[in-house]
């Protein structure tokens, strides 16, 4: 249940990404409002992604991580995801890193290629994978 939970909050966020690009193209990234509400969309979306990572980490009984850096290397070891896979999935946690803390300005520039290609929809790719392999090791969600 909790896994089918993180995916539709993956899947609300990415068709409201998808909507916005539709309706506003890259006027999305001049109007501060508009920016504002994809940056949302793509922070809600990789939180989904982390904590559905971290709950069929928790349910495998592999190593708990310390830090959200160490979700892709962790579901790497346990044969989850392959290394361009772990590699995206690390890209994302630094990228909503970056947005939650602004740790740094948001470079618009990653932003337009990431509502431009859609690569927003690796998200939910990268999501299905993880449930997919939780279901193959009978892990409960």
């Amino acid at each position: 249940m909790r896994n089918e939970r993180l995916l539709r909050i993956i899947k609300e966020s990415t068709e409201l990404l998808d909507e916005g690009i539709q309706r506003h193209g890259t006027a999305i990234l001049e109007d501060k409002f508009l920016l504002l509400a994809a940056l949302h969309a793509l922070q809600v979306a990789s939180q989904a992604l982390i904590d559905l990572a971290a709950h069929i980490i928790s349910e495998a009984g592999a190593a708990v991580p310390s830090s959200y850096s160490e979700i892709p290397r962790i579901l790497k070891r346990e044969g989850c995801l392959s290394d361009p896979e772990a590699e995206l999935f690390r890209r994302i946690i630094g990228f909503r890193n970056v947005v939650v803390h602004q740790y740094s300005s948001v470079d618009l520039e990653i932003v337009r290629k990431i509502l431009e290609g859609k690569l927003y929809k690796d998200i939910e790719k990268l999501a299905l994978s993880l449930i997919k392999w939780a279901q193959e090791k009978g892990i409960d969600p």
